[in-house]
């Protein structure tokens, strides 16, 4: 979803979750539990719009940078065993078709680690074939460097 789409869904989201807090907790018949509810889910809600567009993937000569929702990960050339486009196994309930990537990037980290999916690299607003190769050009000629990402390593 570009920037433009995520704003505007941001804020339509806002402020019906704003006008729906301050219905419950104006209203003097509104159930307790139910106010509680609907602020918790509020505040998961903005906290969760506050994330999503921080995701990330940022190559650099020391290596790949991806920024989740909740966290960075950051892998060094030589971290990283293999980077592949794979296909979505299981595409949201729901989702349709022109939202959602059908091909997603992955990098494997050496020592059998868990493979890392590289945030906003989907078929959806990009040439997989072409970034996956810029990719593999990058990690092969960066992943015998030292960790300036200069000349390699003897």
């Amino acid at each position: 979803m570009n920037g433009r789409k995520l704003a505007t869904a941001a804020a339509v989201i806002g402020v019906t979750m704003l006008g729906l807090l301050v219905e419950a907790w104006t209203q003097e018949n509104f159930p307790a539990w139910l106010r509680w509810l609907l602020s918790v889910l509020a505040l998961a809600m903005a906290g969760t719009l506050a994330t999503v567009p921080r995701t990330a993937t940022m190559a650099d000569r020391t290596g790949l940078t991806v920024r989740g929702p909740i966290r960075t990960r950051r892998l060094a050339w030589s971290e990283i065993e293999d980077t592949r486009a794979e296909p979505l196994r299981a595409p949201a309930i729901g989702a349709r078709p022109s939202l959602s990537p059908s091909m997603l990037m992955y990098a494997y980290p050496t020592g059998g680690r868990r493979r890392l999916q590289l945030m906003e690299l989907g078929d959806l607003h990009h040439d997989v074939d072409r970034e996956l190769a810029v990719l593999r050009a990058a990690w092969t000629e960066l992943r015998d460097a030292g960790p300036s990402g200069g000349s390699p390593r003897r």
